[in-house]
């Protein structure tokens, strides 16, 4: 007797096997989530006709009355704003046994001047971002050196820094 229990119970597993499978749901469903990164590259450009974002540009005839005009250019995929600085030095005297500037007169964004915020700082942009993702936008800026202190200015070689910075508040 117990064989046959035994038996029957070893016989009910390949049953098992072929019963009926529990209903299956119409539809299954997976969320694929990912995230693209934020890239952001800001330099200058050789012409206004380049797409080729350098870290560093000497522009040369800076007392020029017209000014020192260069391209300034930021390349980014970020989908919020933010705000470019610049700090911009006096020219100063180089190698020389006695020390001279010359102030900075006035810079432009394109045909804007810009007003300094303080201590040689320039907000020279408010930068908002388009939807297209990836996207390169170029400025003109021109730094102009006060005409009326290179007349009375030492000879020599002068030199002037200008040093640009992207700021966030989030």
């Amino acid at each position: 007797m117990k064989w046959i229990c035994v038996l029957l119970v070893l016989l009910s597993f390949p049953l098992a096997l072929f019963a009926e499978e529990p209903g299956q749901p119409a539809r299954v469903t997976i969320s694929l989530t990912t995230t693209v990164p934020e890239l952001l590259t800001h330099g200058f450009l050789t012409s206004g006709d380049s797409t080729d974002i350098i870290p560093a540009l000497t522009v040369s005839d800076a007392f020029n009355e017209d000014g020192a005009t260069f391209y300034y250019a930021i390349q980014t995929n970020i989908a919020r704003p933010f705000e470019v600085y610049a700090t911009v030095t006096p020219f100063e005297l180089k190698n020389a046994s006695t020390s001279a500037q010359v102030a900075i007169q006035k810079i432009l964004v394109g045909e804007q001047e810009i007003t300094p915020v303080g201590g040689g700082e320039y907000e020279l942009i408010q930068f908002t971002p388009g939807s297209q993702g990836m996207g390169l936008t170029s400025y003109i800026l021109t730094i102009i050196a006060d005409q009326s202190q290179i007349e009375s200015a030492p000879s020599g070689q002068y030199e002037a820094t200008v040093a640009i910075d992207i700021r966030s508040d989030t």
